[in-house]
This record gives C-alpha cells, sequence and structure tokens, in this order.
C-alpha cells in the first residue's frame, strides 16, 4: 500500500491534474490534516485555480459544457485560465484510491451541501503537492444519503474516443463499490464531524505558487483570462 507524503498543518499544496503531460488544472489547498493515511485540504469560496478551459475559442460554438471538456482533452486546445473557487470545499485524499471525495459548503451560511466523488488515477507526490487525473465519472452524495452518477454519458463517450482508457473501468466499479459501502456504514468522511466542519474564520486564502498561478512557467498551454466567473 502507498502513502501520502505528510505536511504541517497550515501549509498550502497544490493539487494538479495532467493529461498528457500537461498541466490542466491547480487548485491550491490549505492542509487541515495530514498522515501518510489521509490528507485533508481546505478551499474555501474565493479561492483562485487555474484550469484549462477552451470556453471562447471558436470551435466552441454552439457546444455545451460537457462537450466542449470533452474537446479540450481530445484536442489539447485550451487557455489556462484563473477561476475564483466555489462553493467551499473539503478534499478527502487517500493513497492508492481511485477517487477524492469533496464535501461542499453554502459559502454564505457554511451550511453543508453534500459530497462530490470525483473518479481520478492514484495521486502522486509532486515538488509542490500532489497530481493526479481525472476520469470523467462523479458520484454526487446528498446530506440524506441518496446518491447519484454524474456524467456517465461523457466517461463512455470519453473511452470510445480513446481519451480514457477502457481498462480504469473495473478499478472504478470497485472504487464505487467502496466508496458505497463506507456511505452505507457512515464510515469517514461520510459522518456528522465530516458535514458539521466549519473552518477557523481567521485561516488565510490558500494560494498557488507563482510557477502555478497565472501565466505561470509550469504552463505550456497559453495564459486565458483572470478570474472574475466560477464557470469552466
Amino acid at each position: 500500500m502507498g502513502e501520502l507524503p505528510v505536511y504541517d498543518s497550515g501549509a498550502d499544496v497544490v493539487v494538479e491534474e495532467r493529461w498528457h503531460d500537461l498541466l490542466w488544472t491547480a487548485v491550491p489547498h490549505r492542509i487541515i490534516y495530514s498522515t501518510p493515511e489521509l490528507l485533508i485540504g481546505w478551499v474555501p469560496a474565493g479561492t483562485l485555480s487555474m484550469y484549462a478551459t477552451n470556453r471562447g475559442l471558436p470551435e466552441t460554438v454552439g457546444l455545451t459544457r460537457d462537450q466542449r471538456k470533452l474537446l479540450a482533452l481530445k484536442s489539447l486546445h485550451a487557455r489556462a485560465s484563473e477561476f475564483a473557487e466555489t462553493p467551499s470545499k473539503l478534499s478527502i485524499l487517500r493513497p492508492d484510491r481511485w477517487c477524492r471525495i469533496n464535501l461542499g459548503f453554502d459559502p454564505h451560511d457554511g451550511h453543508f451541501l453534500g459530497w462530490y466523488v470525483d473518479f481520478q488515477i492514484p495521486v502522486q507526490p509532486t515538488p509542490e503537492g500532489l497530481v493526479t487525473k481525472d476520469l470523467v465519472l462523479d458520484l454526487w452524495i446528498n446530506p440524506d444519503y441518496s446518491w447519484n452518477w454524474k456524467d456517465e454519458a461523457d466517461y463512455e463517450t470519453a473511452i470510445s474516443q480513446g481519451l480514457v482508457d477502457a481498462s480504469t473501468r473495473p478499478h472504478l466499479q470497485r472504487e464505487a463499490e467502496r466508496v458505497l459501502a463506507e456511505l452505507g456504514r457512515s464510515k469517514a468522511p461520510f459522518t456528522e464531524e465530516f458535514a458539521g466542519f466549519r473552518p477557523n474564520p481567521e485561516w488565510p486564502v490558500p494560494a498557488l505558487p507563482v510557477s502555478h498561478a497565472w501565466n505561470g512557467s509550469s504552463w505550456a498551454i497559453p495564459a486565458g483570462w483572470r478570474a472574475e466567473t466560477t464557470a469552466h
């Protein structure tokens, strides 16, 4: 079994996604808890992150958001643009797991919105933090523990177009079964303790290092716009 790097509480760590070795997303996380078996990061609303997006490019006219995302993955034609995160998120990462679990919180009153399960390649360490690769498929879990799949059709399209390797399918099936078993047993992070999380209001907003921020040296794709919108 692998282990995660251990970080100091309060440190800022970058969680990257890379696509064909290109930096594709960079989100700074404030470390709340860190052991070799578990990392809990805080991403409050308003945190400035970077995402590859093709929104506004000529070839995306008339496409839906999901169609645009798949086209960007296929063509690698995108711009590295800055976005303000929302809602606030508590991010749960564990070694050798094929998912990241995010708990969402309303940015205005802090009430719990639910769990969002991002299926992804298991994280690996980088000099600035951690790197993974999103696998398109997601799972949404409501506060009452009801749940539904998200982006199933996009996942199948990504496989049919060769964007995601079909060999990921059994990994994601086992991971989904494991997550839903944890949910059924009310095992962390599917507990009142996690859902009732409240950040210290004095914590500063996490920030990206210069290399990963807008127009930074880690970006091989061209710079896009600065943040004023959260859609990507």
